[in-house]
């Protein structure tokens, strides 16, 4: 069994380094896991067409989650007759994605057309659902589901094996690895943030052994396990900095005052700032530029994070 995998840039939010999709040549033709999202697509087929490989030709697609820059193309694929493969939980927004959008519409908001876009409706036929620990058949390959919630619910990473080598696609379980430096971003989105699960989910993937770990945000992070362990440990310190300081931020929004009162907007503008001011300079330290922080870790960015921890605050009160 030989297998070739490429990361290909999609070029996510117009920004080169921000999201991949990876093409996977199997004995039998051609997979890919993730699609990036449907305002990304013809900077994809430009990229696929690039490696010899028409759109049409790809056979499966495995999807690591249902966020839109993972999974807004799915359909541009399953049109193409791919197959798609996701999680249990996801298959039903993927088929009817309406509630999927409204709410990628009010997370992303003036960004979404821009960077995003509707993702097309897959037939039933053609959304496979996949649970924790199931094998897959794929082009010749076998790849294994490992469930990973955190991030979101619906998550899994995808394991592939040959010899000595266990190939890892991790999805945003093990976050955004900010082009040219070392530091390692923790995305905390609505509605399901949860780093009780997160956690978990990093002993999961630790429990693995993986050699080689692809990440959607970052690309290839290692290639022998004692290296991929060491990430994994890196990204555990990180999660663990990050949820201390967002549920104390989000504790005091909380008690400003009603959700969209003058007060509670204020205290959540307030808490962008001293995010900003404790993030950033750790992310300086760590070697990302001026642009990367402004374009990776920007208002938008923390904005958001703090509205995941706000939610996932709010379902334990």
């Amino acid at each position: 069994m030989t297998f070739h995998i490429q990361a290909i840039d999609v070029g996510y939010l117009n920004l080169q380094g921000a999201a991949n999709a990876f093409l996977i040549e199997g004995p039998s033709g051609f997979a890919l896991v993730e699609s990036g999202t449907a305002a990304t697509w013809p900077a994809l087929v430009n990229q696929l067409e690039l490696c010899g490989v028409h759109p049409t030709q790809i056979m499966d697609l495995l999807l690591t989650h249902i966020h839109l820059d993972h999974a807004g193309a799915a359909g541009h694929f399953a049109a193409g007759d791919s197959r798609v493969w996701v999680h249990s939980f996801g298959v039903v927004h993927l088929v009817d994605p309406t509630k999927l959008l409204a709410s990628s519409r009010r997370v992303h908001g003036e960004m979404y057309e821009r960077f995003y876009g509707d993702l097309w409706p897959i037939p039933e036929s053609q959304a496979l659902a996949v649970v924790d620990g199931q094998g897959i058949s794929a082009v010749g390959l076998e790849f294994h589901a490992i469930e990973t919630p955190g991030h979101a619910r619906h998550h899994h990473a995808w394991l592939l094996e040959h010899a000595d080598q266990r190939h890892i696609f991790v999805g945003d379980a093990l976050g955004i690895a900010v082009p040219n430096s070392d530091f390692i971003s923790i995305p905390t989105p609505p509605p399901e943030f949860d780093p009780l699960a997160w956690k978990q989910s990093l002993r999961r993937l630790r429990d693995a052994a993986p050699t080689h770990l692809w990440l959607t945000h970052g690309g290839l992070q290692s290639s022998n396990t004692a290296d991929a362990l060491r990430f994994i440990d890196r990204v555990q310190a990180r999660l663990q900095e990050e949820c201390d300081f967002l549920q104390m931020r989000a504790t005091k929004i909380m008690v400003s005052g009603a959700r969209e009162s003058s007060a509670y907007e204020h205290a959540l503008l307030s808490a962008i700032q001293e995010y900003k001011n404790w993030l950033h300079p750790k992310a300086a330290d760590a070697g990302v530029s001026a642009q990367h922080m402004y374009q990776f870790l920007g208002d938008y960015f923390l904005r958001m994070n703090l509205q995941g921890a706000l939610r996932h605050a709010s379902t334990r009160a």
